[in-house]
């Protein structure tokens, strides 16, 4: 919980790279492997005459891995990871490289100011330097460390500060996404969302332009022979495209979710895409497409099939005649669809003192017939927790890691006994199998049954009864559903959503039987609707009725959408 809470301050302060607190076992064993070291052998390479140790390698490779095992599972390749990481480590170093070289500074109380927000998050100063030492820094390292991702930050927010958008560039940005990413606004509402885009992307182009330009001019010396397979070497070279070793490990990664952890076929498309990607590079050269070259190469030809996809469309000249058989074989995807907006609030409602005292006697009389033996199937057939399928098995955990009065049971109760009473928890109560304790270590092993009050009728009406008061008010106008969740503990949910024909609710997902009802509702009237143990109180505001769609209404959009899907065509020759 407290590396959660950790992680989750850090983040905002941080651009490019992020500072990640994982207790891994591999980090674990190489922080004690350290100390066997003599100190020549700490070091992973020189870079430009500095020293870089292994630590900081080792920290990159346990990031990136948590990183790509969040969407990969279990199919992280190791390998591949360490070619990035590696390759992380030198970028990060020529990043502040860069930030010296523009004289960027950060105030020590700056730094001072970020590490006093982490360790207050923490709320336990001794906790947090023990953190700190089982990631393997001090409190003078740490604020390096802070110090150096500002500065990182810092850089790239004077380089943005640099790119002043032209209103014909401006222009140009919302001509391209008026029908996809501006849904059809007009210019004035979203200027300001299309100028901060472009800083962002042309920001990111000059860093990486810069980066690219000192990574060729550095000095790397002195490489342990451990690492020595990691530095970036050419990979594929194809008709002046050159992929290194660290772009190939990039999209290998990447393939590895739909190959499905085949490394081998990952590789192949990986190589594939390249090939492609360098076909469609050669066209738009011949075309007299220019990307700078001091950019990375997987920019170089994103850049010059974008570019590409943009000269292809600007040649199609379309007949009215061609959009319109255009619309016709689309026209569905131009109609008009019942739609709305309204406000709505997110009532929970929690069970009653009744309601509970049901679960607790239902979970007593679940007891009176429980014993070591027959608790998994019990489990099975009672429990109404996730766990009920496997047995109720929780396996092995350690103290913290369960609420109190659950972890209490389970540490202080007898080892291959059901413990006596039921527990009970914000989850609802627990019968409760401790099944191996290490007393030592504070670590146990148990299974459950978890018992759930459910929430009765009477107190789903009682509910209602409460809330025609708020109902009133939200009608008067004396409140208004923007605040409505700071007021009240059992609104969980209150803004402004829009919800389409198909159930499909903006911030709620999909609830058919919610969505028909605003949809069937009159506007500007305040109503709810109970579903389960939710009452959702709603006012809608628009209202959007079916119609069909009118060729001449839309021409606009069936000429973009005609000249995208031509040109997608014509790609494909190239390829």
């Amino acid at each position: 919980m407290a590396i959660r809470k950790f992680r989750k301050h850090i983040k905002p302060f941080i651009w490019f790279i992020t500072i990640l607190f994982i207790l891994s076992s591999a980090m674990l064993a190489y922080m004690n492997m350290r100390s066997s070291y003599d100190r020549t052998n700490i070091y992973a390479l020189k870079l430009n005459g500095n020293k870089i140790s292994k630590i900081d390698i080792e920290k990159a490779k346990n990031n990136l891995s948590q990183g790509y095992s969040r969407f990969l599972g279990d199919r992280v390749d190791k390998d591949l990871v360490e070619v990035i990481a590696f390759d992380d480590v030198i970028n990060r170093n020529i990043a502040l490289e860069i930030a010296d070289n523009l004289n960027i500074k950060v105030p020590s109380k700056e730094v001072s100011s970020q590490y006093e927000a982490i360790e207050n998050s923490i709320g336990n100063k001794e906790q947090f330097k023990r953190m700190l030492a089982a990631q393997g820094y001090t409190t003078k390292t740490f604020k390096i460390e802070i110090k150096n991702s500002i500065l990182i930050e810092k850089m790239f927010e004077k380089i943005k500060e640099g790119i002043v958008p032209t209103e014909e560039v401006i222009l140009k940005n919302y001509e391209d996404g008026k029908y996809t990413l501006y849904n059809e606004k007009s210019l004035e509402e979203v200027k300001e969302e299309i100028i901060n885009r472009i800083k962002e992307k042309k920001g990111m182009e000059e860093y990486l332009i810069l980066l690219e330009k000192n990574k060729n001019n550095i000095k790397i010396e002195n490489v342990a022979p451990e690492y020595a397979e990691l530095v970036e070497k050419v990979e594929i070279e194809k008709d002046g495209f050159k992929v290194t070793n660290v772009d190939l490990a990039k999209r290998v990664l990447n393939n590895l979710y739909a190959t499905n952890g085949n490394k081998e076929e990952a590789e192949l498309a990986a190589k594939k895409q390249y090939e492609e990607q360098i076909n469609l590079a050669k066209e738009a050269i011949k075309r007299g497409i220019k990307v700078d070259e001091n950019l990375p190469v997987d920019y170089k030809l994103e850049y010059y099939q974008q570019e590409l996809f943009k000269n292809i469309k600007e040649s199609i000249k379309p007949t009215d005649s061609e959009l319109q058989t255009y619309f016709k074989n689309n026209s569905l995807k131009y109609d008009v669809f019942p739609s709305a907006q309204a406000e709505i609030a997110v009532v929970q409602i929690e069970p009653s003192s009744a309601d509970k005292e049901i679960a607790k006697k239902e979970a007593e009389e679940i007891l009176l017939s429980l014993t070591p033996e027959n608790f998994k199937e019990k489990a099975k057939e009672y429990s109404n927790g996730p766990s009920a399928g496997n047995g109720g098995e929780l396996g092995w955990f350690s103290k913290g890691d369960m609420v109190e009065p659950f972890q209490k049971a389970v540490f202080e109760g007898e080892v291959g006994k059901v413990y006596p009473t039921p527990v009970e928890t914000i989850f609802g109560y627990h019968l409760i199998l401790i099944e191996d304790r290490n007393d030592k270590e504070e670590r146990a092993k148990a299974s459950h049954i978890l018992v759930v009050p459910k929430v009765s009728m009477e107190t789903k009406i009682a509910k209602g009864e409460e809330i025609k008061t708020l109902m009133a008010k939200l009608e008067n106008k004396e409140v208004s559903f923007n605040n409505l969740a700071n007021e009240r503990k059992d609104i969980v949910q209150s803004n402004t959503f829009k919800i389409n024909n198909a159930g499909y609710i903006s911030g709620l997902g999909y609830n058919e039987v919610l969505a028909k009802t605003i949809l069937d509702a009159p506007l500007d009237k305040v109503e709810n609707l109970t579903i389960e143990d939710k009452i959702y109180i709603f006012h809608k505001v628009e209202d959007t009725k079916y119609k069909k769609a009118e060729f001449k209404d839309v021409k606009e959009r069936v000429k973009e959408d005609y000249l995208n899907s031509k040109a997608q065509e014509e790609m494909k020759k190239y390829i």
